[in-house]
């Protein structure tokens, strides 16, 4: 019987991200704070695994966020592996911590800076080709990588074909890319980069043990026909945007020549990004606006450390603003973000065809069901709005927008 090997993983950190463009617009106080708490979340996962004195810390990409990370954050990192002394680290750069002549990864880099290299405990996978290493203490155990050396989207199926590497009794690899059946909600938000495609078919294909895969921001897995985990992405580590709601982990596993034999999700961040929409529609006055988004807030179970984006939908009384309501709120969380996607409650069905005003609601709702996209036919519902603010009230200002 093969002896298990115990591991840490954790990957898609983005130490250093700027955090700006974001949907829950962090004021400039807070998205410092942030950042500084998602540096946080790594050195603690370091502490983690120290403190569960496992064999192996597998990262298989996106550390850090481009070119962005200070010295000062990956002097903090690399003393955090120095400290794991004889724990083995595993990275696998992934697109956005691409391994190129001037990054980070390159030692010759960080002594022309006057700062600290990389201690010998961590591997890093520098090539863009496939290489294994034997752990140090394991001769039994291989992990096999490979890096990204810029950040441009790889279409190639690299896992289609098979992956030499030495025979072992167990064998890891770290991968960076993304798996074409996942279904995570960040799959397309914010822009994410589709980047060296693989299915499961073709990963279990390639027979290894287990898989630490990187690039997806939500924790996913990887089964095979017997029902094992052969493959898992621990998702990052601490959410920074909309798209990566929800709680987040770093793993802590055991594993043999089959797949996992345990599996546990840690986390080590305080806050859970909530995304919570409210209907108030039908509700008449501003006292029972603030009832249905306090109800549905106390609902989502954000605690007073969470960040939270309300999304108000749903149709109101003219002149009551739904997003003019919510300042009683933000007192309540870390952060507290607003979309006001709500609309007049114009009668669109009872309009009369004959008057300027009913002609102009024909039209637009033709053109509303007519429209290529979804981007389009939101662009021509708030037109609808603006519109209809103007000959109904005689005024238009800029409120439709997110």
């Amino acid at each position: 019987m093969v002896a298990t090997l115990r591991f840490l993983q954790f990957s898609d950190v983005h130490l250093d991200s700027r955090l700006t463009g974001s949907r829950l617009a962090w004021p400039r106080e807070k998205r410092a704070q942030r950042i500084q708490e998602i540096a946080e979340a790594a050195l603690k996962a370091c502490r983690l695994a120290r403190e569960h004195e496992v064999e192996a810390l597998f990262i298989p990409g996106d550390l850090w966020d481009d070119e962005a990370i200070s010295a000062e954050t990956l002097a903090r990192v690399i003393e955090a592996f120095e400290s794991l002394d004889s724990i083995p680290v595993f990275i696998a750069p992934g697109n956005h911590d691409f391994c190129s002549p001037t990054s980070f990864y390159n030692e010759d880099v960080l002594r022309a800076r006057g700062m600290r290299v990389w201690p010998k405990n961590v591997h890093i996978f520098r090539s863009h080709a496939f290489t294994t290493v034997r752990h140090p203490t394991r001769p039994e155990v291989t992990i096999t990588g490979r890096a990204f050396v810029q950040n441009v989207s790889i279409e190639e199926r690299l896992l289609q074909e098979p992956i030499p590497r030495p025979p072992a009794s167990v064998s890891v690899l770290l991968f960076h890319g993304s798996w074409i059946e996942y279904a995570g909600r960040d799959r397309f938000e914010e822009g994410k980069l589709l980047t060296a495609p693989f299915s499961r078919a073709e990963l279990l294909g390639q027979g290894f043990s287990y898989a630490a895969l990187g690039h997806y921001h939500h924790y996913a897995e990887i089964v095979d026909d017997e029902g094992r985990i052969r493959a898992a992405y621990a998702g990052c580590l601490a959410g920074r945007y909309l798209s990566e709601a929800g709680p987040h982990f770093a793993l802590l596993g055991e594993l043999d020549d089959r797949g996992i034999v345990a599996l546990e999700k840690i986390r080590v961040d305080e806050r859970t990004i909530h995304d919570v929409e409210v209907d108030v529609t039908g509700a008449e006055s501003e006292v029972s606006v603030r009832e249905r988004i306090g109800q549905r807030l106390r609902e989502c179970g954000a605690r007073a450390s969470d960040v939270v984006f309300l999304r108000l939908t749903g149709r109101l009384p003219r002149g009551l603003r739904a997003s003019a309501l919510t300042e009683s709120f933000r007192h309540e969380y870390f952060h507290l973000a607003v979309a006001d996607l709500t609309r007049p409650a114009y009668d669109l069905e009872g309009h009369d065809p004959r008057t300027t005003q009913g002609r102009f609601i024909q039209e637009m709702r033709r053109r509303i069901a007519a429209a290529a996209d979804e981007n389009e036919r939101a662009l021509l519902e708030r037109a609808l709005y603006y519109g209809l603010d103007a000959l109904i009230q005689g005024k238009v200002e800029p409120i439709y927008e997110e």
